[in-house]
């Protein structure tokens, strides 16, 4: 349902501002409609929206990236050489596993 004291505003953008424009929202995940219009509200001295960006440090989940995926190399050429595991060594990679599942879990609830 459409409100009655609301104005439609037609503008143009070319092509290279359009493609910024729908980058910035797709980082900040909204409506180009509502970006703009928050953008022009601002300028009046109307903010109503506050993007709350979140802090990433992104050389450290790539530090932890990297070690997720050495630790799944020395699985894998442990499971590949043919060698028997003992119990202790299959609890070490479920561990293991377990460890990189929630490193995931975490690094993906940041983004």
């Amino acid at each position: 349902m459409k409100s009655k004291n609301k104005d439609r505003v037609i503008f143009y953008l070319a092509s290279e501002d359009k493609i910024l424009l729908n980058d910035q929202c797709e980082l900040l995940q909204i409506k180009a409609s509502f970006y703009i219009r928050n953008c022009v509200l601002e300028k009046l001295g109307k903010p109503i929206f506050e993007v709350n960006k979140k802090n990433i440090d992104v050389t450290n989940y790539t530090s932890q990236l990297i070690k997720i995926g050495v630790n799944l190399n020395q699985i894998s050429k442990k499971l590949n050489s043919g060698v028997q595991f003992m119990i202790a060594d299959q609890k070490a990679v479920l561990d293991d596993i377990e460890a990189i599942k929630n490193h995931i879990l975490e690094i993906k609830s940041q983004l």
